[in-house]
């Protein structure tokens, strides 16, 4: 009983305390309410700072912007008045260096041109920051092609190298900022005048639309600076002058460097380099995979949904040989978190393809040699549903559902391929056509190749169309 009353004696102390404490707590929480308002104030004044420094800062950004244009406008208006012009083509991809080689080799055995290698370094998506310039410096040397290293260890290493060889002319392999090191984007290289010869040899789909374009294949910022574009034929121009923010002004249709370099090719079969030519050998299947596995690009990429088929294939069937040619760009990609498959999966299934008898791999090579030595093409796309015409041979394309619609050219190119929705279905066909079943689309795909490629030697067109552009600048008699 006495506990209990001393429970109730606590208790009414402490009730009797309760208005104190209370009035102790309103005025701690008031106190704690007036340093929040405080601190508001104090964010609130900060961001109101920060949106007034920034506003200068990003003026003063546009007004450098504005000041390196200027100088670069007057660096090229100095250029151009030397003989020989110097041209420097940078090289970040092998597989597309036949677009530059027969440039190259004309314009050294030229007396008004003076043309200049570089290797570069790249950056793919999946890849960790720019690499890959050892691969195209080896690649270049196997070729015997002499060639300068701008490998920079810094950020501004190789613009400053590029700078000093002092070029009239940058040709860069690709319109795509984001596949090179920053400092060679289309704004660090306004000092000269630049050209593309593209890597690829035209255009076949409806674009992603860029932030500022439509048509990002003839209107990105690249394009929109060029000096120069040249292109294959005229559809590629049409589309330049309908979606191109200077109507195509700066293209000229000129054919394609690979498609010349495709045309006359020697055939070499990796497998099986001795005998390209016999006909008791056992069949010869090329595999052309695009990088564009992910989502929302082209999405014409299928690696990710043929390769189990495509390694039961060449197991089961010893009698034909395989190469697989992926795109440069597939190689890094699973290490990319957009990649449908991983890594480790990837690695693991080139182990198992690279271990059979039957097949090979060929990455940073010439692959013309292998298309003209093969017997066949299966392909995701993009480049080769029209490359591989050139060849007249049969052209199984796998296609994969939701990519990016075809455009004119691609619609056109398209009706010289066999289509198909699985690799059971591209096996059946190869069979027949191994077997030596004509193929019915041969005359389509010449029709193609003559309405897309044309007959001229591009190479003289070329270089007549910079003769041209360059005796109109130093106001001399066009040539």
């Amino acid at each position: 009983m006495g506990r209990r009353i001393d429970r109730v004696r606590t208790a009414l102390r402490w009730a009797k305390d309760l208005p104190a404490r209370m009035d102790a707590l309103d005025r701690r929480l008031d106190a704690i309410d007036a340093e929040l308002r405080a601190a508001r104030d104090d964010v609130g004044s900060v961001r109101c700072g920060l949106h007034r420094l920034a506003a200068p800062v990003e003026e003063t950004r546009r007004e450098l912007a504005q000041l390196r244009d200027t100088v670069h406008l007057v660096s090229r208006r100095t250029a151009l008045r030397r003989c020989p012009i110097r041209v420097l083509f940078l090289v970040h991809l092998l597989g597309a260096w036949d677009a530059y080689h027969a440039v190259v080799e004309a314009m050294a055995a030229s007396d008004d041109f003076e043309p200049i290698v570089a290797s570069i370094p790249r950056r793919f998506r999946g890849s960790d920051g720019c690499c890959g310039e050892e691969d195209v410096h080896r690649g270049l040397t196997e070729r015997g092609v002499t060639h300068v290293r701008l490998a920079g260890s810094g950020a501004e290493d190789i613009l400053q190298l590029i700078k000093a060889i002092e070029p009239d002319v940058v040709c860069r392999q690709s319109q795509w900022d984001a596949d090179i090191p920053d400092e060679l984007s289309t704004q660090q290289l306004g000092f000269a005048r630049i050209c593309l010869v593209p890597y690829e040899t035209m255009n076949l789909v409806v674009n992603v639309p860029g932030e500022r374009t439509a048509n990002t294949a003839v209107d990105s910022d690249f394009h929109r600076a060029a000096w120069m574009v040249f292109c294959t034929n005229e559809m590629m121009l049409e589309a330049a002058i309908r979606d191109g923010a200077r109507n195509g002004a700066q293209f000229r249709v000129v054919g394609h460097p690979k498609a010349d370099h495709l045309r006359t090719v020697k055939p070499v079969w990796p497998l099986d380099p001795g005998r390209p030519h016999e006909t008791n050998r056992p069949g010869r299947v090329v595999w052309s995979a695009h990088h564009t596995i992910a989502t929302g690009w082209t999405d014409f990429g299928a690696f990710h949904l043929m390769h189990p088929a495509m390694l039961d294939w060449a197991r089961q069937c010893p009698d034909v040989q395989f190469v697989f040619m992926p795109h440069p760009a597939l190689l890094p990609f699973p290490d990319s978190d957009a990649s449908p498959i991983s890594r480790a999966d990837f690695d693991g299934w080139m182990r198992s393809w690279e271990a059979l008898p039957n097949t090979a791999v060929l990455s940073e090579q010439d692959y013309g040699p292998v298309l003209a030595a093969s017997d066949l093409m299966v392909t995701d796309g993009l480049s080769m549903l029209v490359e591989y015409q050139l060849f007249t041979k049969p052209l199984i394309y796998f296609e994969r559902d939701g990519h990016r619609p075809f455009n004119a050219i691609g619609e056109r190119v398209v009706r010289g391929v066999h289509g198909v929705r699985s690799v059971d279905e591209a096996r059946r066909l190869a069979e027949k056509f191994l077997a030596g079943h004509p193929d019915p689309l041969a005359d389509r795909q010449r029709e193609n190749v003559r309405r897309l490629f044309g007959t001229a030697d591009s190479t003289p067109r070329i270089l007549r169309a910079l003769r041209r552009e360059i005796a109109r600048e130093r106001g001399e008699p066009e040539v």
